[in-house]
């Protein structure tokens, strides 16, 4: 892959993934002006479409196989990175946006118009060509699953959710319903509903209802008034503008740009309702203040606040909301109807959730308008507490319901109960699952096997949503009748009640396999042998050596490089930034180099898991001089290193070191680099 498409990689990534985004929805949304927006914007050279289609193999089977090849390789570098296929779904999302009746294809010809923008032939890219780009679409939504809305809330559909003509190109179609523009009117049209007193959040289908009731369709886009009239994706635009309603916080923006929204969540604890907060961003202070003498502390090393200084959660500051502002954050919590808690990993405690978990305890809490849809889901679909509790307990809001404790073993059947009874409840979908997985169990030394489980101690297993019910879950490619009756798609399949022997065993479900070890325990290796460098009078040695026992105590191990210096004391250390699009050393004498950066070990996400990405590299310079060249974002920026007097003319290829030097003439005044640029000129003449 060229610059061009690594740079549009980058700023999809940014521009939609990006940690500002974190604890909001986010659609990827890409039309023609999105395009071009971002194009002008970054200053990218090569239009998006152009970049993409060199990078297509058509005409064989496998046309995308070069970008799915260039994302493992990049995988192997960030295993926690934005999967590096962005400027191919960005483009499906395009060829959804041009989806309307023309002179040449039907509004619903959207392969043609796929094909025609990467290959200006309509008919090189046919429907068969494009399962690859649907399962990269899943694979996105579980990357942002993962990352538990730090890079924003997933609204791509659970594969379930989508009509069976559309069940692959859905995908793409689902990010082209909502444009900018629709998404800035949505506050405007929640607020107008708002201010009648009506109880928040609405469900979606009744959202529509009310776009249509009250003629507001002219102020959304057509891609979303084709949506409304359509029976089989209406259900799906629904459930859409129904995540935005519950997410809305009563601000004038949905996503206020490099605001962080923290989660204002209600926790019970010891029989007393109480907030606490929490954070999607990758950086934690441990002390926030906020407008209104409102104060966050850290609970430990974890995304969790203690809140102080808001009111006590009650029935009137439920229903009707609350939001704090401070430095780049908002601390908010929507008003809505009903309330869930469910057992906190974290807190140990009950806590709200976003919605329900299939084979999980819940405690309902709903008002009194929102009680009937309540009992109308939960004699759908719940396993155990249909009853309402009808003891009196200090702690439940004041004529609230409340529901303990509530299971619903069969997400299958949730999903659809929800779908039935909409109303307050319509939002609590189950999480969505996009792939086989396997969740909790006792790990034995995950530093050295991430899947090695204590015996007895077994993981569960997730199924994923798109589940019919006519796949057979294997272990070791055997079924186990005893786990037939609890296996349902989105809940966790203990494996713990096999009785599994130590070794190997494997997981496999719909033509996908997991590989996992069980021992009774873990022995660590001993090392007899040291690696390391040794240290004569103050001076580590340049090379590794295997150290023998009487000079351990002063050799260099690992990272310990105490009262030690290099024997080359000449050497220069520079940094240089990882996110830079070039990077570039022009020596005096003439040479020019291209600085790459470096690929990060593999134990590095094994001992730092927690860790972000180095912003920088070192880069070290022995016995040379010249300028350190850095380009981000079209410009330009540069630095000396033991500069000297340029000679360029002695090079064997100078001409390569003088268009460098010139492209980044403006990057200093220092009297050093003019003679740079001087030299430079003298050669291009």
């Amino acid at each position: 892959m060229d610059h061009s498409y690594q740079e549009w990689q980058e700023v999809l990534a940014e521009e939609f993934f990006g940690r500002q985004h974190a604890g909001h929805p986010t659609l990827f949304y890409v039309d023609d002006d999105v395009e071009q927006e971002l194009r002008h914007g970054y200053g990218l050279e090569e239009p998006l479409a152009q970049c993409v289609g060199r990078f297509l193999r058509a005409g064989t089977a496998e046309p995308y196989s070069a970008l799915e090849d260039y994302r493992w390789r990049k995988r192997q570098q960030d295993k926690d990175g934005v999967p590096a296929f962005l400027p191919l779904l960005a483009c499906s999302v395009m060829a959804a946006s041009r989806m309307v009746n023309d002179r040449n294809h039907r509004a619903t010809a959207y392969h043609a118009r796929f094909s025609e923008l990467l290959t200006g032939d309509e008919r090189q890219l046919r429907s068969q060509h494009y399962e690859p780009v649907s399962r990269m679409w899943q694979v996105l939504a579980s990357w942002q699953h993962g990352q538990k809305g730090a890079r924003g809330l997933c609204t791509l559909p659970v594969p379930a959710d989508l009509p069976s003509n559309r069940s692959m190109i859905g995908f793409a179609q689902s990010q082209s319903l909502l444009s900018g523009a629709d998404r800035s009117f949505l506050p405007r049209f929640f607020r107008s509903l708002r201010e009648y007193g009506t109880v928040w959040p609405l469900p979606g289908e009744t959202l529509l209802a009310q776009v249509e009731i009250r003629g507001m369709e002219q102020h959304f886009s057509k891609g979303f008034r084709n949506a409304l009239r359509e029976e089989e994706f209406r259900p799906f635009l629904a459930k859409l503008i129904g995540n935005y309603a519950a997410s809305w916080d009563g601000s004038d923006e949905l996503v206020p740009t490099g605001v962080v929204r923290a989660e204002l969540l209600v926790r019970l604890d010891a029989g007393r309702l109480s907030w606490v907060a929490r954070l999607r961003s990758a950086e934690h202070n441990a002390r926030i203040e906020l407008k209104g003498g409102v104060v966050l502390e850290q609970l430990g090393d974890t995304a969790y606040y203690e809140v102080t200084g808001l009111p006590a959660p009650s029935a009137e500051t439920l229903v009707r909301g609350i939001r704090r502002d401070g430095d780049n954050l908002v601390l908010s919590r929507p008003s809505s109807s009903v309330l869930v808690l469910a057992r906190d990993d974290v807190l140990g405690v009950w806590a709200g959730t976003d919605g329900f978990r299939p084979g999980e305890a819940h405690v309902v809490l709903a008002a009194p308008t929102a009680q009937r849809d309540v009992q109308r889901l939960l004699d759908k679909a719940a396993t155990t507490g249909r009853s309402a509790d009808t003891g009196k307990l200090a702690w439940v809001p004041r004529g609230w319901s409340l529901h303990k404790p509530v299971t619903f073993d069969d997400a299958v059947t949730l999903r659809r109960a929800l779908q039935e009874v909409q109303g307050a409840v319509g939002l609590l979908q189950p999480p969505a699952q996009f792939k086989l997985r396997l969740e909790g169990g006792l790990k034995l030394a995950p530093s050295l096997d991430p899947y090695l489980y204590l015996r007895g101690g077994e993981p569960q297993v997730v199924l994923p949503d798109a589940t019919e019910g006519t796949d057979t879950l294997l272990i070791d490619g055997k079924e186990r009748p005893e786990l037939r009756n609890g296996i349902a798609a989105g809940r966790p399949v203990p494996l713990a009640v096999l009785r599994l022997e130590p070794g190997r065993h494997t997981v496999s479900y719909a033509g996908v396999e997991i590989a996992f070890a069980t021992a009774d325990q873990v022995v660590e290796p001993k090392t007899t042998k040291v690696c390391g460098f040794t240290v004569v009078d103050g001076k580590a040695s340049p090379s590794p050596s295997l150290l023998v026992e009487h000079n351990l105590p002063t050799g260099i191990t690992g990272v310990d490089c105490t009262s030690a210096t290099s024997q080359d004391a000449a050497a220069v250390t520079e940094l240089c930034r990882r996110d830079a699009d070039e990077v570039l050393f022009a020596a005096a004498d003439g040479r020019l180099w291209t600085l790459e950066a470096p690929e990060q070990p593999d134990w590095w996400s094994e001992r730092l898991p927690d860790t972000p990405a180095p912003l920088r590299f070192e880069a070290d310079f022995h016995g040379i001089g010249g300028w350190l060249l850095e380009r981000r974002n079209g410009r330009w920026k540069g630095r000396p290193v033991n500069p000297g007097t340029p000679n360029p003319k002695s090079a064997r290829k100078p001409r390569a070191w003088a268009r460098a030097v010139l492209n980044a003439q403006q990057v200093s005044a220092e009297p050093s680099w003019a003679a740079y640029v001087q030299a430079a000129k003298e050669l291009d003449r």
